[in-house]
């Protein structure tokens, strides 16, 4: 999420994460918001409990800078400025050249992958999010003629995923499910990766908790259940709800900080993340002849929202470790948005 209070201050992202991430051939991650200058919100929500999470145009720079290469748009976030913020989003994007997948003005161009091609290997990222589930609130789906984002039903994940190898030599999927603010992969979610992997899938990287969550491996296939927040920053909210940014001329020094608030905001305030969710992963994929590898990273976003690389607390390793063998899922890995590489002395053919 590229805004929020990030405007207000002169950086955001350590250099040495960034030279970090500039080593991979692509950088991929979960576009968590709608981009626009002054569109309507979405009326859905404004019905509701008016959890509008937006950056501006102006702020889409970011991402770019960056250097990521394909964003998915399949959250509960993408609409909150309705239909007319969801096609600004796409057409930023197409200008920054960033590819996304995951939404779209039908269900066709929703379902359709992005595909990135390095050395000979193509690699096909299909994005998905859930709906009609308390965890995520209101999503806007798409269908034949009707925008949206593309909806978690596994069946038709599963026909995408074989189209899809058919097609590509390997097939990630950006699945925006599960619960907020926990550690514990849902029951659903372990599910449907299990089904995803039986269809073909070469890896699963989940968000949307805002909480790192266990990466594991089923049946050999990496998948991570959510990487938390990787630049999620704090941001400014206007009554009732409403993220909110104040021009040059406000002043911000008494703006009282909230981690937690009753519905509706009475007030102007800056929402904080608390401590566990200023904590995100960079899963570095691998993709060579004898199949994918993974080594997993902590970042972690400051009071001073600047991210950079770094370690976790033993309570959030323990954690971590309950979650992964509780449900069986293999052995816990080291810990890490979404950054591929491909090797080139493996893709061709060992030189």
């Amino acid at each position: 999420m590229p805004g929020g209070v990030l405007p207000y201050q002169t950086s955001y992202i350590d250099s040495d994460l960034l030279r970090f991430m500039s080593q991979f051939d692509f950088r991929i991650g979960t576009l968590e918001c709608a981009i626009g200058n002054g569109l309507p919100y979405d009326e859905v929500k404004l019905r509701g409990r008016m959890n509008i999470i937006y950056a501006r145009n102006e702020d889409l720079f970011r991402i770019k800078e960056m250097g990521f290469d394909v964003v998915s748009l399949a959250n509960n976030h993408v609409w909150d400025m309705g239909e007319d913020g969801l096609r600004n989003t796409m057409r930023q994007l197409d200008e920054l050249g960033i590819q996304y997948c995951g939404a779209g003005m039908n269900i066709e161009e929703a379902s359709r992958p992005a595909v990135v091609k390095r050395d000979g290997v193509t690699v096909a990222f299909l994005a998905y999010c859930m709906y009609n589930n308390p965890w995520l609130g209101y999503v806007e789906t798409a269908d034949r003629g009707k925008a949206g984002v593309c909806p978690l039903d596994i069946d038709r994940v599963v026909e995408d995923i074989r189209e899809a190898k058919r097609n590509y030599d390997k097939v990630i999927v950006l699945p925006h499910w599960g619960k907020e603010n926990s550690y514990k992969p849902m029951s659903e979610t372990i599910d449907m990766a299990k089904r995803m992997i039986k269809s073909g899938a070469d890896a699963i990287m989940g968000s949307h908790s805002h909480q790192v969550q266990p990466l594991v491996r089923l049946h050999g296939v990496p998948v991570c259940f959510s990487m938390g927040n990787f630049l999620f920053p704090d941001f400014y909210m206007q009554p009732p709800r409403p993220m909110w940014y104040p021009d040059a001329m406000t002043d911000l020094t008494g703006i009282p900080n909230v981690e937690h608030y009753d519905f509706p905001v009475k007030e102007y305030v800056k929402r904080v993340w608390e401590p566990v969710s200023r904590y995100g992963r960079a899963v570095g994929l691998t993709i060579g002849e004898r199949g994918m590898t993974v080594d997993s990273y902590f970042t972690h976003t400051s009071l001073q929202n600047i991210v950079s690389r770094s370690s976790i607390s033993s309570d959030m390793k323990r954690h971590l470790w309950k979650e992964s063998g509780n449900a069986k899922y293999g052995l816990f890995r080291r810990l890490t948005s979404g950054i591929l590489r491909v090797k080139k002395h493996l893709v061709r053919g060992g030189r």
